[in-house]
């Protein structure tokens, strides 16, 4: 044993020859092996049972039902809806049918905008959160460059962005999404109105709002045509399925937006019929909690190794920190032990130098969870192939460390790291991918007993700065 009765990973891997082979979990076209994590079987025993003394069957089937899960705000949570094919079982008939009316309306604009039959060349996506974070990431992980449009995203406020996009682009050949839940994000507001004045008198015939405040939509002077409305029930970490994707969908195609949703619809499904130890939902979900609260890792990188998927840290961070990070439990009991890790990460190669040396060789402890991508996408075969090297010499080196030079050179080795790999990434397996993470946070809230589905740390936030802002405008 490790300090802190922590397993050593080379000793487990010497006494196991069968570790390699049975701490690998697969699903949609995706492999999660976690044999390098200092985790033995009896450990993955203990974690094997928590799903059953938690429910997380009839948890799921709550979720996927309709049923209230957010109760802090009185709301389902069924963006599943949002990527069903088919009318969605958890809403009404009505209900049901006006989703994908909706996901249609959207769909169309988007390949409008894809195809050129709009006269735009650029288009600027004001969003921030869940309405910036995931539909960047789908766009900058499969666009092919064979759309008519460029998205230029805007996030947080900053003005010489703003200006230095106004000095480069042609009013009459821009258009402008606004993405918001509630149509009063502060941050998407301002640049949306700057955004407007910039456009000229004629702004509206370019611009859509993807919202579930349609009033507010209107008042900002859209009207219906230009209006693509989503369900209020939608969480903003999840509005990447909603009308908030149609900027994405612009950039990659219809096509392989839907090759996305169907991607998430095939996770939901793999979930709901299997809601157990064996779906890599709930594995990853497992090993979340065995890391931060068995091993006490208070971080969790997320290192792409495929740079098509550089962004998916930043997905993640707010998908698992916003949704788990609480004080508090479903009883509105405080909770005496450790909830979300906080999580990092970026491209391989780059946090290689710059990073990397800390994790090695400093003091602390960090778990990676390293993903990739087999096959290459491109002409240069060679540098996917590099990539993966990479990837496999990092996995072994943080679980086996070196003993063998100097002392400045020597790493203690030990430190947990999983690797996620795709054969070859593309709409479908990204979709699945995304839709699976979202049902590992899911896993996560039912078996520490919190709300996956509020945000009240963020609001309050928000509310203080109003208050402040108006005492340095005075």
């Amino acid at each position: 044993m490790h300090k802190n009765n922590i397993p050593l990973v080379s000793e487990l891997m010497a006494a196991d020859g069968d570790r390699t082979r049975d701490f690998v979990c697969t699903g949609g076209g995706w492999n999660l092996d976690y044999s390098r994590i200092p985790l033995s079987r009896d450990g993955l025993s203990a974690l094997a049972a928590l799903p059953a003394e938690w429910a997380l069957s009839t948890a799921v089937e709550r979720l996927f039902a309709g049923q209230v899960v957010n109760p802090s705000e009185n709301q389902p949570a069924l963006h599943m809806a949002l990527r069903s094919s088919e009318p969605f079982d958890g809403l009404d008939a009505d209900s049901a049918a006006e989703v994908i009316d909706q996901r249609e309306r959207f769909l169309a604009v988007a390949g409008r905008l894809h195809a050129g039959e709009t006269g735009l060349t650029d288009l600027l996506h004001v969003g921030i959160g869940g309405s910036d974070l995931g539909p960047r990431l789908v766009a900058d992980a499969l666009d092919t460059d064979d759309g008519a449009v460029r998205v230029h995203w805007l996030s947080t406020l900053d003005g010489r962005r703003f200006e230095r996009l106004c000095r480069r682009l042609d009013p009459a050949t821009t258009g402008l999404v606004i993405a918001s839940k509630s149509f009063s994000t502060e941050e998407t507001l301002l640049q949306a109105q700057a955004a407007r004045d910039w456009l000229g008198s004629d702004w509206a015939g370019r611009s859509w709002a993807a919202t579930a405040n349609v009033d507010r939509a209107r008042e900002f002077g859209l009207d219906d045509a230009h209006i693509l409305p989503f369900p209020s029930w939608t969480g903003g970490r999840f509005s990447l399925w909603s009308s908030v994707g149609v900027s994405a969908a612009a950039v990659i195609g219809v096509e392989r937006f839907r090759a996305l949703l169907a991607g998430a619809e095939t996770a939901d499904s793999d979930f709901r019929r299997q809601p157990d130890v064996n779906g890599l939902a709930v594995v990853f979900g497992l090993l979340v909690h065995y890391l931060r609260r068995e091993l006490d890792c208070d971080t969790l990188g997320i290192v792409s190794y495929e740079p098509r998927l550089a962004l998916l840290a930043d997905f993640m961070q707010q998908l698992f920190m916003e949704s788990l990070g609480k004080g508090v439990n479903l009883d509105g009991k405080p909770i005496d032990e450790p909830t979300v890790p906080l999580i990092f990460g970026g491209r391989g190669t780059d946090l290689q130098h710059s990073i990397f040396q800390a994790l090695h060789q400093g003091l602390d402890t960090h778990p990676l969870i390293l993903v990739g991508a087999r096959e290459a996408d491109h002409d240069h075969p060679d540098w996917q192939r590099r990539q993966l090297a990479h990837l496999y010499a990092q996995a072994s080196a943080f679980a086996n460390g070196r003993s063998d030079g100097e002392a400045h050179q020597n790493m203690p080795g030990n430190r947990p790291v999983a690797t996620l790999l795709v054969d070859q990434l593309d709409a479908g397996h990204l979709g699945w991918l995304l839709a699976t993470l979202e049902h590992a946070v899911y896993t996560l809230s039912v078996i520490w007993h919190i709300n996956a589905f509020d945000q009240w740390g963020v609001e309050e936030g928000k509310r203080l700065a109003r208050e402040i802002r108006r005492q340095l405008d005075s």
